[in-house]
């Protein structure tokens, strides 16, 4: 009987027993994965720097020296040039010897006397006026028929200030008191020709150069 008892309570014990070890065992037989602490670092994120990366202010410091400073590429416009004078105006020796007076064609206005309607127009020819003989020593001598018939006036003669007829770029000689007291310049023209002009004096001294005729010389 007793021998019964001892099996009954060690088979209970066994049965009590085996179970809790089999759990104990499954328990320590599991396979524990740790990461190495190197993978872990490797999956922090890294924290950026302070300011810009090197590469990031290299590339802008580069595009701000490609641009080039408006100061630098600014160009003042080009001051306009004078243009060249002919030296036919400038060169008064050009103007040395005997000038024949001519008087151009022109067309002249026919008005009623006292009344001054106008009653038509006739065409005047050109014609010999007077001849105007310029020396070298400064001295001059000039008659014209159509303001003084039959004198003849001599005289001195002065180089012309500058832009003095009527404000042009030339060089001219001027007859000082010439025919009927006035002074007369003798003057190149743009266009190739030589001038005879008569000074209409004002009250403060200056002047007002009329055309009266064109010099040829023979």
């Amino acid at each position: 009987m007793s021998s019964v008892r001892f099996w009954s309570v060690f088979l209970l014990v066994l049965l009590v027993v085996v179970p809790i070890t089999s759990v104990r065992v499954g328990a320590w037989s599991e396979v524990v994965v740790t990461k190495p602490w190197t993978e872990e670092e490797a999956t922090e994120k890294e924290e950026e720097p302070a300011g810009q990366p090197v590469e990031q202010a290299t590339e802008e410091s580069e595009s701000k020296e490609s641009v080039p400073d408006k100061a630098e590429t600014f160009t003042l416009p080009e001051s306009p040039r004078n243009p060249e004078i002919d030296d036919f105006l400038l060169n008064f020796e050009n103007l040395y010897g005997t000038w024949y007076i001519w008087t151009p064609s022109t067309v002249v206005n026919i008005q009623q006397p006292g009344t001054g309607e106008y009653l038509g127009h006739k065409f005047v020819e050109g014609a010999e006026q007077g001849i105007i003989v310029i020396n070298k020593d400064g001295t001059y001598s000039m008659s014209h028929t159509s303001w003084a018939k039959g004198e003849t006036v001599s005289g001195d003669w002065r180089l012309s200030f500058p832009r003095e007829i009527n404000g042009e770029v030339l060089q001219a000689i001027i007859l000082v008191d010439g025919i009927t007291g006035v002074d007369w310049a003798v003057a190149p023209s743009a266009n190739g020709k030589i001038r005879l002009l008569w000074a209409m004096g004002w009250a403060d001294g200056s002047a007002t150069w009329i055309f009266d005729s064109e010099l040829f010389q023979p």
